[in-house]
């Protein structure tokens, strides 16, 4: 078996973890998008009840009313806070993956690279083989 057909094992396990590591740091991309949509669409709201609030404000309302607007205003910036948490969070589970890809990515490369020098080793070793046989048919006398 030829040094190179022996290291295919070993290739595929680490095209395999390469492959692995690419869709987790594609489903931490995910998760940090939405995390991040939901963020947006936290303060979105946020400001469209705080609009709400001002013009209800404007048009004179009851104190009571005025106290359930500042209540669910508190809550949703309570939320955007633990939502911002969640993204950073997220960024940061982005970052780890991004580093485990590269690190797998660069072994594949490195992997690869060994694999195609070894091919190419034994090809010029055939070859020299082949042009050594030929170079010495011309000097063997036929029995």
């Amino acid at each position: 078996m030829m040094p190179s057909e022996r290291f295919k094992p070993v290739q595929r396990v680490v095209d395999s973890r390469e492959r692995k590591a690419a869709t987790a740091l594609g489903d931490s991309l995910k998760t940090r998008q939405q995390a991040e949509q939901r963020l947006a669409d936290l303060r979105a709201y946020h400001l469209e009840y705080l609009d709400q609030y001002r013009a209800a404000n404007q048009s004179g309302m009851s104190v009571a009313r005025i106290r359930e607007y500042q209540v669910f205003l508190d809550k949703l910036e309570l939320a955007i806070s633990e939502q911002e948490r969640i993204v950073q969070r997220a960024d940061s589970a982005c970052a780890d993956a991004q580093t485990v890809w590269r690190d797998k990515y660069t072994r594949t490369q490195v992997m690869s690279n060994v694999v195609d020098r070894m091919k190419a080793d034994e090809q010029r070793d055939a070859e020299r083989r082949e042009q050594a046989q030929a170079d010495d048919r011309p000097l063997r006398r036929p029995d």
